[in-house]
C-alpha cells in the first residue's frame, strides 16, 4: 500500500502518466474479477483471504525483497481485495439501499479527483507529506487488523475517518508525486487504486454508521 517501487523507465512525463492510469484502469480489472469471484467464496475462507492481505502489506512495508516480487504482490493483492469486498458492497447495498450506494460510491469518485487535482494544480512540492503518511499509514493498518476482531462501534469510526483523512491525503502526495515525475507507472497505478478503493469504502463505511 503505497510503498512500492518499481525502476522507472526512460519515458516522457506524458507517456508515464498516460501509462500510471493503464495501470489504474488494469488493477480495477483485476479487483472486478475478485468481486465476481467473491460471491462463490465460503466466509470462513474470506476471513483468510483477509488475514492474507494484512500479510501482504506488512511485506510491503517491512520487507525490502518484496519490491523485486510488487507488481505480483499488487496483483494478488487486487485480487484479493476483490474476493473480500464482494460481502461488503452487498451489505452496503442493503443498509444503504441502491440508490444511496451509488451516490457515496459517486461522491467517493468525486473527492478522490478533486483532492488529486489540490496535489497535482495546486500543492507546489509535497514530498514532505509521504515522511508523516507512512508512520499514519502503518498505524492504520494495525488498528484495521485489530478491528477485525474488535467489535467497538467508536473504534470503526475513528478508524474509518482517519483512514478517509490519510488516503484523501495520500491522494494528494500521489498525483503531486506524479506531476513532478517522481513515480514509475506500475507502481503510481496501484497506488492511485489502492488510495480510490479505501476511499470508497471508508465513504460507504461512515455512510452506513451514521445511518444506523
Amino acid at each position: 500500500m503505497n510503498n512500492y517501487s518499481y525502476q522507472s523507465q526512460p519515458v516522457s512525463h506524458s507517456s508515464a502518466v498516460r501509462n500510471a492510469w493503464l495501470y489504474f484502469i488494469y488493477f480495477w480489472v483485476i479487483f472486478a474479477a475478485g468481486t465476481f469471484l467473491g460471491q462463490f467464496v465460503p466466509p470462513g475462507l474470506r476471513m483468510m483471504v483477509s488475514v492474507l492481505i494484512f500479510a501482504l502489506v506488512f511485506i510491503s512495508i517491512f520487507a525490502k525483497a518484496s519490491r523485486k516480487f510488487g507488481f505480483v504482490i499488487s496483483n494478488i493483492m487486487a485480487f484479493a481485495l476483490g474476493i473480500v469486498s464482494y460481502t461488503s458492497f452487498m451489505y452496503y447495498l442493503g443498509v444503504l439501499g441502491q440508490t444511496v450506494f451509488y451516490q457515496n460510491i459517486g461522491l467517493a469518485i468525486a473527492a478522490f479527483f478533486a483532492f488529486g487535482a489540490v496535489g497535482y494544480f495546486v500543492v507546489g512540492d509535497a514530498s514532505n507529506l509521504g515522511r508523516l503518511l507512512f508512520p499514519a499509514l502503518i498505524a492504520l493498518v494495525i488498528a484495521s487488523f485489530l478491528g477485525m476482531f474488535i467489535h467497538i462501534p467508536m473504534l470503526h469510526l475513528v478508524i474509518t475517518i482517519a483512514g478517509l483523512a490519510i488516503f484523501f491525503l495520500y491522494t494528494i502526495y500521489d498525483f503531486n508525486r506524479m506531476k513532478r515525475g517522481q513515480f514509475s507507472a506500475q507502481e503510481m497505478g496501484f497506488n492511485l487504486f489502492i488510495n480510490l478503493l479505501n476511499i470508497i469504502m471508508d465513504v460507504l463505511r461512515l455512510a452506513s454508521i451514521l445511518r444506523d
